[in-house]
């Protein structure tokens, strides 16, 4: 019975570590040339937000191109505090030419004048975009 139950409890754990999500493209080596790496070009590495209520949350799409000659991978999206959220960054290459997006959210929690950033680390030069939020927030 001691064996049954070590069997069934293994294969759930087995089962429950496979991902259902099947990605249509295969991240290889090929894709990263050191010598010829992507541009993540922004239309505005600085989002001014100007003046907002303390507590309130403002939305921004961070959006890109890709002027190199390879394609783009984004390692990861990091925010420099708590209060800034990042939603979804592309996962899959971007291709030369092609667009995509950071979308983040920041919650304001201390009135002032504030600045806040955002680490994208990728396959470029350099290796670290930062791309900032900044404004006043007025309330008590």
């Amino acid at each position: 019975m001691k064996y049954l139950l070590i069997c069934i409890l293994t294969s759930f754990i087995l089962n429950s570590c496979i991902s259902d999500k099947l990605n249509d493209y295969e991240i290889t080596a090929d894709l990263i040339d050191p010598e010829i790496p992507p541009v993540m070009d922004f239309n505005l590495t600085t989002f001014e937000f100007d003046t907002v209520a303390i507590g309130s949350e403002v939305e921004y799409e961070f959006i890109f191109t890709n002027k190199g000659p390879g394609p783009l991978l984004i390692n990861s999206v990091k925010a420099g505090c708590g209060c800034t959220v990042l939603k979804n960054w592309p996962k899959h290459p971007i291709q030369p030419g092609e667009n995509g997006s950071i979308p983040v959210v920041l919650t304001t929690k201390r009135a002032g004048f504030t600045k806040k950033y955002i680490s994208v680390l990728a396959n470029t030069e350099p290796g670290v975009n930062k791309l900032f939020l900044q404004g006043y927030v007025v309330g008590l």
